[in-house]
């Protein structure tokens, strides 16, 4: 039930991504930041104060969901990249170093509140906490970011872009929005724009990947002839490495290219996935290491690396309805990936073709990225 109440979570924040996106763009980050936290704070304090569990997916599963989507990684590239336009990959690889931080303090702290005061002194102490986070400073300091619109091509210089054929079916819309609309925070609609869904299937193809692999690694790894704690420790050495990693990663981005960098990473947890899958048996010391090394090195690429194309394809008064439409894939992927391998352990007895399966789907984040490149929209010269 616990993790049907954080899957719901999941599910609730991915659709209703796009449309906090929308309000980002429009309300603007000192309001949009405010108002989460008080969503946050609300939902925080009414979870802890529950009776049945079925009162948790309204309280945490919906109402929190909607607060953490505000403020979460797809909310930060929309207001921090456009400030730093010739250096936003390193920029947002400093602060998505955050989470791996994050990761490694709020764990330990939470369990120490629920030991010592009990679970709903856990739901009230981190509701004050996020609130303090999210709300008084950006609400007294935050601003929109500086207005970086882009030439966009005018409606009559534009040809429909070849990825599809065109009919009354198409469930996206193969031309570019007008230069107006594509300028209009009110009329813009992200689910009309190819780049928009080249970018979300990125974001959804290595989320499900990720999602299938991580959820269950130390399980493989226990099956495969490893301790239990050695497994664990093995994945929490794999986490160090991404407070480092994740802004050498955007600095190459800024000197190479989005899509040659997240070839590279995504490349690595493709190699770290065939290396436990055809090395691990009798537990091997050394495919442990090389798995923790490209792990963790690659971790978080994704996210980072797809909001920082998204940042130079589209301007900053439209970015948030972008980034909120991709952060859909992202939320939708991570539900699914982990139930689909939890599906196939069951029918299979292992977990092999689970991570073949997602071996293969990063493969395909990578050529959706590149297809990027073919139907975003082009300045105007």
């Amino acid at each position: 039930m616990t993790a049907a109440i954080f899957s719901a979570a999941g599910v609730f924040g991915g659709l209703a991504a796009p449309i906090l996106g929308k309000i980002l763009d429009i309300i603007g980050p000192k309001y949009m930041f405010l108002l989460a936290g008080i969503v946050i704070l609300f939902g925080w304090w009414a979870s802890s104060m529950v009776n049945h569990l079925w009162q948790l997916f309204i309280f945490y599963s919906l109402i929190s969901a909607v607060g953490h989507t505000s403020i979460g990684s797809f909310s930060t590239i929309a207001i921090l990249a456009p400030w730093f336009p010739k250096s936003k990959g390193v920029i947002l690889g400093i602060a998505d170093s955050g989470t791996s931080a994050g990761q490694a303090i709020t764990p330990p702290l939470l369990q120490f509140i629920i030991n010592n005061y009990g679970w709903r002194a856990g739901f009230r102490v981190f509701g004050i906490l996020f609130f303090l986070m999210a709300a008084p400073l950006n609400f007294l300091l935050q601003k929109r970011p500086p207005d970086a619109v882009a030439k966009l091509p005018d409606p009559e210089n534009v040809s429909p872009i070849p990825i599809q054929a065109e009919t009354s079916q198409s469930p996206v819309d193969t031309t570019v929005q007008s230069k107006d609309i594509a300028n209009d925070a009110y009329k813009f609609n992200a689910l009309k724009e190819p780049a928009v869904w080249m970018l979300l299937l990125a974001r959804g193809t290595a989320a499900v990947s990720n999602q299938m692999t991580n959820l269950h690694i130390i399980a493989f790894f226990v099956l495969a002839g490893y301790g239990e704690m050695q497994s664990a420790a093995a994945i929490g050495a794999a986490g160090l490495f991404g407070i480092g990693a994740r802004p050498a990663f955007g600095i190459l981005s800024d000197k190479i290219g989005r899509e040659v960098v997240f070839s590279i990473g995504i490349g690595m947890t493709f190699a770290a996935i065939v290396v436990v899958l055809l090395f691990t048996g009798g537990a091997n010391m050394w495919a442990l290491i090389i798995f923790v090394a490209l792990t963790g090195l690659s971790d978080g690429v994704s996210g980072l690396l797809i909001g920082a194309k998204a940042a130079d394809v589209y301007p900053s008064n439209i970015l948030g309805s972008v980034m909120g439409a991709v952060q859909a894939g992202r939320n939708l992927g991570t539900a699914v990936g982990g139930v689909l391998t939890g599906l196939l352990f069951d029918i299979n007895g292992n977990y092999e073709l689970a991570y073949w399966i997602a071996a293969i789907l990063l493969l395909l984040s990578i050529g959706t990225i590149w297809a990027v490149r073919i139907v975003e929209p082009k300045p105007q010269k």
